[in-house]
């Protein structure tokens, strides 16, 4: 979900909240401590970014290209999940945003040799087009990340999903990161032009 559409989300609950009894004091008064932060649970904001492993995001900029940021997880599964949260508070500020819909949930993860199958739920759908590509990116790009990881299939409730890429009108088999090629922003610097020697 993207940054400003998350804003507005939050800003609806934050006003449906207001309206649920919560009644002004009569006067001022201190607040004591304990409640001078307000902390939100299960607000779908992304992971602590740290950790070996990385999961990707849209990266600020106008051409929606993916960019790795680091994250921290025991299983394929649990890095899925990660990548489902979208990013947190910090890369928001930062632009960074996701394709992947926040209600997508993941079904399963499992391995087989070098594929690791993503099972999600149909939430996913709401997306068409180039946004359903470059989300489906994320997660092919995010999974092989992981040691002895190639490729990828993706399922929806339990049905494999035929994904546009940039190199086949429809992929209904494994997908890896060759089939997203100029997906990514990469940090590496330009490589100087070689020099022409002189005879």
């Amino acid at each position: 979900m993207s940054g400003p559409r998350r804003a507005l989300l939050i800003a609806a609950a934050t006003l449906v909240a207001g309206a649920c009894g919560v009644q002004p004091d009569a006067a001022p008064r201190d607040v004591p401590i304990e409640e001078r932060s307000l902390t939100l649970t299960d607000d779908g904001a992304g992971s602590t970014a740290s950790g070996a492993d990385r999961i990707y995001l849209i990266a600020p900029g106008e051409d929606l290209l993916l960019r790795s940021v680091p994250r921290s997880a025991t299983t394929p599964a649990e890095l899925v999940e990660i990548l489902l949260r979208g990013p947190n508070e910090d890369e928001q500020q930062q632009q960074y945003s996701t394709f992947i819909p926040a209600t997508t949930e993941l079904i399963d993860a499992r391995t087989q040799g070098q594929i690791l199958t993503v099972d999600l739920t149909d939430d996913i759908l709401e997306l068409t087009g180039q946004n359903l590509t470059q989300a489906i990116a994320q997660i092919v790009y995010t999974v092989t990340e992981l040691p002895g990881i190639e490729a990828v299939r993706i399922e929806v409730d339990d049905e494999r999903l035929a994904v546009a890429t940039a190199i086949s009108d429809t992929v209904a088999s494994t997908l890896r990161i060759y089939d997203f090629p100029n997906s990514v922003r990469t940090s590496q610097p330009a490589f100087p032009a070689a020099a022409v020697a002189s005879s």
